[in-house]
């Protein structure tokens, strides 16, 4: 019976926040505000994945609730601070030639790749630093090229290259500012 605790703290966490969501609606450029309900807060938890993919591949955040709720996470301070500290040590361990981000980490990146492309990941990460709003696809494709362990920061040999997909994230953090 130890669930019933944990569930009820978890109920709790996900309907006490007093966020609103914005939505398209019928026409274009109309946007509805919207209070996510615990079922769309869940469904962002347990789908991120899905909906990091969504992003990333460039499905606007007011598609739907639980994509907003989603962009509106990875566009947190504190999410964007430990995405650029990722980066900046994966920078500093491939080039001390020691990366071993973790005892258990069964897909380590790539030392030769990583040294490559480490101008455009340096900037990535300082765009992700910088204070100010950012897009969340830029920030889903920052996500995905450090958690995503089929990608380019680990395999050389994707056909991505590493060096591009990094600068893409990191102008589209900001696209109007091109």
């Amino acid at each position: 019976m130890t669930s019933v605790p944990w569930l009820a703290v978890m109920r709790l966490q996900l309907t006490n926040q007093t966020s609103t969501v914005l939505l398209a609606c019928g026409r274009p450029g109309t946007l509805a505000a919207e209070r996510p309900r615990l079922r769309d807060r869940l469904a962002a938890q347990w789908g991120a994945r899905r909906l990091d993919r969504a992003l990333a591949e460039g499905v606007s955040p007011e598609a739907n609730t639980r994509l907003a709720l989603r962009a509106q996470r990875l566009t947190e301070p504190d999410r964007r601070w430990s995405i650029a500290g990722a980066l900046r040590r994966i920078i500093r361990e491939a080039d001390q030639d020691r990366l071993r981000l973790g005892r258990m980490m069964p897909v380590r990146p790539d030392p030769g790749t990583v040294r490559a492309a480490s101008h455009e990941l340096n900037a990535l990460a300082d765009t992700l630093d910088d204070p100010g709003p950012v897009a969340a696809h830029g920030v889903a494709q920052a996500w995905l090229l450090i958690t995503d362990g089929t990608g380019p920061l680990y395999h050389a040999g994707t056909g991505d290259s590493l060096s591009v997909r990094a600068a893409q994230a990191a102008r589209q953090l900001r696209p109007w500012a091109v």
